[in-house]
C-alpha cells in the first residue's frame, strides 16, 4: 500500500519531469507550435539512458521515461484536433467567398465584407494564443486564404482562383 509519505518522495523524484512537460505543454499551447516534436525524443532517449545507467527503481525509471511520451502524444493530439478544426473553418469561409462572389461577381477584397450575410463572424483557425488567425490576401489578383498549420514556418494557402490547397514550408 503507498502511504503519503511514499507518494510525496515519487512526485518529488519525478518533479523534473513533470516540470518540463507542464512547460511544453504550456508553450505549445500559447504558441500553437509543435516543438514538442523535437523535444521529446530527445528527452525520452535522455531519460532513458539515465533509467539505465542511475538505476532509480523500476517505478521511477518508468516513469520518467512514459511522461515524455506522454507529452508528445498530448502535443500531437492537440495538433490534429487543431487542424481538423482549421480545416473546418477554412471551408466555411472557402463557401462564403464563393457565394460572395456569386453575388457580387468577385472575390471580397478583405474578410470581414463577409460578415454577417455569409458569415456570423470570422472563425479563427486554431485554438492558441499565437498563430490562430487566418489570413486573407490577394497577390497579383490570387486570392488566397491561409494559416500557419506548423507554426511558425508550415502554411496551409487555399488559391481561390485555382481552387486548390498548397502547403508552403519556410
Amino acid at each position: 500500500m503507498t502511504t503519503p509519505n511514499n507518494q510525496a518522495s515519487y512526485l518529488r523524484l519525478i518533479r523534473g519531469s513533470l516540470i518540463c512537460a507542464s512547460v511544453l505543454l504550456l508553450f505549445d499551447a500559447v504558441n500553437g507550435t509543435f516543438i514538442s516534436a523535437g523535444v521529446c525524443p530527445i528527452w525520452f532517449l535522455v531519460s532513458l539512458v539515465k533509467a539505465i545507467k542511475k538505476r532509480p527503481g523500476w517505478g521511477i525509471g518508468v516513469s520518467r521515461i512514459i511522461i515524455p511520451i506522454l507529452t508528445l502524444a498530448i502535443v500531437a493530439g492537440n495538433a490534429a484536433m487543431q487542424s481538423k478544426i482549421a480545416n473546418a473553418n477554412a471551408e466555411r469561409i472557402i463557401v462564403a467567398c464563393e457565394q460572395f462572389r456569386s453575388a457580387t461577381g468577385k472575390y471580397p477584397d478583405r474578410l470581414d465584407e463577409l460578415v454577417p450575410k455569409y458569415l456570423t463572424s470570422i472563425p479563427q483557425a486554431r485554438y492558441a494564443l499565437m498563430f490562430s488567425d487566418f489570413r486573407y490576401r490577394n497577390p497579383d489578383g490570387n486570392h488566397q486564404l491561409m494559416w500557419d498549420e506548423r507554426p511558425p514556418f508550415g502554411r496551409r494557402i487555399y488559391d481561390f482562383e485555382q481552387r486548390k490547397w498548397r502547403y508552403h514550408a519556410d
